[in-house]
């Protein structure tokens, strides 16, 4: 008789946006804690969702009529809402560690006999599962800053999120520096692009990359004297109609640009999974003499409105 030889795969699938969101509150990913950390995430019901509903006003006039029009009804007047949408992407990272690596934990170096009694007895496995948590962050932070969205059209499109410089969704108010250094002028003049939107700036922050941290202390700082401290490392600063904004340095903000945000209106973005797991860990066995797994989950970010929002680009 012929034998038959299958391969078994058994999961065991558990939600770990918690640990996701441990993993993702250092200085790492500063702007996903920052966002996170304030409003939570949000879960949204679909792939493609709408982030707000905006209206325009029209300009300010002195509204006035006579005695005799005023017995008229009034002209109705139609202020139409326009949605503007963003959508999530499948984030998926795999990993596995294998029986021979579970059982050889002490040894410190994949090359090298290199070994210690006293290494942390901690399994590879897990290990390996908090790397790719980590690095999930890190792209849910680059994604939220740089990402540049992709429409759904068909399963094989590689649907993607916009972040706050989407060119064609992201934050609306935008001032070209043609290659200038930063200078508060340059600053002032995107605060007042901003204000020209009447962006309610409730919780203003300023992201940066790490080479504009200097530049920011140069224009803003003042050390006090001393003879045993010195050196000026801002975390915030008093702007012109926006009022005291908290400043992030991150290297997941693109080179070149400054942002200045919003936090009270961004939010990382969730679809939760069929079984309610908002971010997927997935172990299982096929087989192979490994412990196998992944983390799996639709992402993405929601940032209110792109009125909301302003950023500096060509920055020298």
């Amino acid at each position: 008789m012929a034998s038959t030889q299958a391969t078994m795969e058994s999961y065991n699938d558990i939600n770990v946006l918690g640990q996701v969101l441990q993993v993702g509150a250092g200085r790492r990913t500063p702007f996903f804690a920052a966002a996170g950390g304030l409003g939570g995430v949000l879960r949204v019901p679909a792939q493609q969702f709408a982030m707000s509903a905006n209206y325009s006003l029209d300009a300010g006039s002195q509204n006035a009529i006579d005695e005799t029009a005023s017995l008229s009804a009034a002209t109705a007047k139609f202020y139409a809402k326009a949605q503007e949408y963003n959508a999530v992407q499948i984030a998926k990272y795999g990993f596995a560690s294998s029986h021979l690596n579970e059982a050889n934990r002490t040894q410190l170096s994949n090359t090298n006999a290199v070994f210690s009694s006293d290494a942390p007895q901690t399994s590879e496995f897990d290990r390996a599962a908090a790397n790719a948590m980590a690095q999930m962050v890190v792209d849910w932070e680059f994604t939220m800053l740089q990402g540049t969205r992709v429409a759904r059209s068909a399963v094989t499109t590689d649907v993607a999120a916009g972040g706050l410089l989407d060119a064609t969704m992201g934050a609306i108010s935008k001032v070209n520096a043609n290659s200038a250094k930063l200078s508060k002028a340059l600053i002032d003049q995107l605060v007042e692009t901003i204000a020209g939107y009447d962006a309610p700036m409730q919780e203003p922050v300023i992201v940066i990359p790490p080479s504009y941290v200097n530049d920011l202390n140069d224009i803003y700082g003042f050390a006090e004297q001393s003879r045993s401290v010195g050196g000026v490392n801002l975390s915030q600063i008093f702007l012109p109609i926006i009022g005291q904004a908290s400043v992030i340095w991150t290297n997941q903000m693109k080179a070149n640009n400054l942002i200045i945000a919003d936090l009270a209106y961004i939010k990382p973005a969730v679809l939760p999974h069929a079984n309610g797991e908002d971010i997927l860990m997935a172990e299982y066995s096929d087989g192979g003499s490994a412990r196998k797994g992944y983390i799996e989950g639709y992402i993405g970010v929601d940032f209110g409105s792109r009125y909301y929002h302003g950023f500096i680009y060509g920055l020298a």
